[in-house]
């Protein structure tokens, strides 16, 4: 007799700047979801915010254009009586950026107590935060580039402070986005104004940060109580810096992975990594990026609490170093997430 399969809900789309990429990592979720054990249900959340079930065969190519056509509502449809849309059984909720990865999401399950992957409320909204998490970095003793938060100061406030503490270059960034949307890499005080005008269109708060010159590694986490921490692997941006085009449109980045390393330098990435993930109170799955200087200083850039998922992002390459296949790695993610509901810990 064949075990009855589960239903695992694809929430994807959202009110955020990432909503196209998110759409690209439900697709590669979708496609490698295995069926043997699961029965996809999938839910778009088109830019205003409004939710609509997706017949699968809208997945054959979809695209923001193509998934706007439809019936929305304004509510989410769990266990609406009377219209016939199934239940779930697991949400995977692969949303990037606010309204969703910021743990607003998570948030909403965990009111109404549906097991989902990933970070949970808490941990989503502080990892979300630069400014929050990199104070929380350095209280747990972890190095991370020295930074400023700025929320509505003025241009001349934010030049003052810039040129009294740090050198050139800064990076400027969206205290709350990720996929370096609305970041800009700033080597002159003449480059401020535009970089910070660029940032503040994406958030009420923005952080500059120390430009650092190292390597760029990134680590894969994901675990509970007991963490699978990836080799690191390093990236070497073709742009200026690891951008929103990089990432997702030129794939023009270069990837060594796992990352030359020595042995123990590789080894105290991965401790750093697990202890970074704890700090925020994480569990799921965490991309955690490195610099790493000439002198072998370490610092912890940022952790992203529901990376990009597509077959070119690094979290699932850096798993696939590890022996997962995409299908399996995806299938791991779900059996963490039923195990966290199941041991009555997600509502944190």
């Amino acid at each position: 007799m064949n075990r009855k399969k589960q239903f695992v809900t694809i929430l994807f789309g959202g009110r955020s700047a990432e909503h196209d990429i998110s759409i690209l990592s439900a697709t590669a979720v979708y496609r490698n979801l295995d069926r043997r054990r699961f029965a996809p249900r999938l839910i778009y959340i088109n830019r205003r915010g409004d939710w609509r079930w997706v017949d699968e065969k809208e997945m054959t190519a979809p695209s923001a254009d193509t998934l706007s056509r439809g019936s929305f509502q304004s509510i989410l449809p769990w266990r609406c009586s009377g219209t016939g849309l199934p239940q779930t059984d697991i949400c995977f909720p692969i949303l990037h950026g606010p309204n969703g990865e910021d743990g607003r999401v998570p948030a909403l399950l965990e009111l109404a107590d549906i097991p989902f992957v990933g970070a949970g409320s808490q941990g989503s909204a502080l990892a979300m935060d630069k400014g929050t998490a990199k104070s929380l970095f350095r209280a747990a003793g972890i190095l991370t580039p020295d930074f400023l938060v700025f929320a509505g100061d003025s241009l001349k406030v934010i030049s003052h402070r810039v040129s009294e503490r740090m050198e050139w270059p800064v990076f400027v960034k969206p205290c709350n986005l990720g996929s370096s949307v609305g970041i800009s890499k700033v080597k002159t005080a003449g480059e401020l104004p535009a970089a910070v005008k660029l940032a503040y269109a994406h958030d009420s708060r923005i952080i500059v940060e120390q430009g650092i010159r190292g390597r760029e590694i990134e680590v894969a986490v994901m675990g509970n109580d007991s963490l699978e921490v990836s080799q690191p692997g390093e990236l070497q941006p073709h742009n200026e810096f690891y951008d929103y085009a990089d990432k997702y449109l030129d794939g023009k980045t270069r990837f060594s992975i796992p990352a030359e390393l020595s042995e123990d330098t590789a080894d105290e990435i991965r401790g750093l990594a697990a202890e970074a993930f704890r700090s925020l109170h994480l569990f799921g799955l965490s991309r955690v990026d490195f610099f790493l200087e000439s002198t072998g200083r370490i610092l912890v850039n940022e952790i992203n609490t529901m990376p990009g998922f597509t077959e070119i992002s690094m979290f699932p390459k850096l798993f696939l170093l590890e022996g997962y296949t995409f299908k399996s790695l995806v299938t791991r993610l779900i059996d963490y997430g039923l195990a966290r509901h199941a041991a009555g810990s997600t509502r944190r």
